[in-house]
């Protein structure tokens, strides 16, 4: 049996079925094999302009979830925040805090798993979390929110992306592990091995029901060249923006 959504029935990313749903698939980057490395140090945009919401009291605590190398643990601390993050990747909380030790600034990095929080009910104002949370199977995704939800406080916000199931069949070109309609395994390069699950605007909903939607944003970025032929012959790579709210 499965959900139904738009005229299909899709399996259930249950603990049923395909072995590999059995597993709670869960690890970093590969960040060893990237040889540059520049792309993954510049901030987001949208991530940057949170601080305007924030504003600049030092008693703000920011959590940034999966982390990487660093480029938004770095940014929120030198905006004077008190700033926490980790990853699973060894390479990448590594890299972190040698950043930030160039840096001159200060924050708390740990490796751990997203689905695995070690911090205390209530504590952030703000968790960042940027291309991350789908890098699971649908029960981890769903871990990985209660856990957000469990660590924020009373009106803390969450920003975050999903990957848009337009984008599936781009990944599924490519000859990569078909586990279910949602859920593909990528088998090469710095991501080999690791889960990408793919959202229905339904299931959007359905991981965000306990926190009320600030914004929510369909972001489509396409391949270089950038000319008119290009973009035309291309479907965009599509994720969701997310800004929400725990409830009070």
């Amino acid at each position: 049996m499965g959900r139904r959504i738009h005229g299909r029935t899709y399996p259930d990313n249950s603990e049923c079925g395909h072995s590999m749903k059995k597993k709670s698939v869960q690890q970093g980057w590969n960040w060893l094999e990237l040889k540059d490395k520049s792309g993954w140090e510049i901030p987001d945009g949208p991530v940057m302009s949170l601080v305007f919401s924030l504003g600049q009291n030092p008693e703000i605590k920011v959590y940034d979830l999966g982390c990487g190398i660093g480029r938004h643990t770095v940014f929120f601390a030198a905006q004077g925040y008190q700033v926490y993050a980790s990853d699973i990747s060894k390479e990448a909380v590594l890299e972190t805090k040698m950043w930030l030790e160039k840096a001159g600034l200060s924050a708390n990095v740990n490796q751990g798993r997203m689905t695995q929080n070690i911090h205390p009910d209530n504590t952030f104002d703000l968790v960042v979390s940027f291309n991350v949370i789908y890098h699971a199977f649908r029960k981890d995704i769903v871990k990985t929110i209660s856990e957000v939800y469990r660590i924020l406080k009373p009106g803390g916000a969450f920003y975050g992306t999903l990957l848009t199931k337009d984008r599936g069949s781009q990944f599924r070109e490519k000859g990569n592990r078909i586990v279910d309609e949602q859920t593909i395994v990528i088998k090469s390069g710095v991501e080999d091995g690791i889960p990408h699950f793919f959202s229905h605007i339904e299931d959007v909903f359905d991981f965000f029901k306990d926190f009320h939607i600030e914004s929510l944003v369909y972001n489509e970025v396409f391949d270089t060249p950038y000319n008119l032929e290009n973009v035309l012959s291309q479907k965009g790579w599509g994720h969701f923006r997310f800004l929400i709210k725990k409830t009070v």
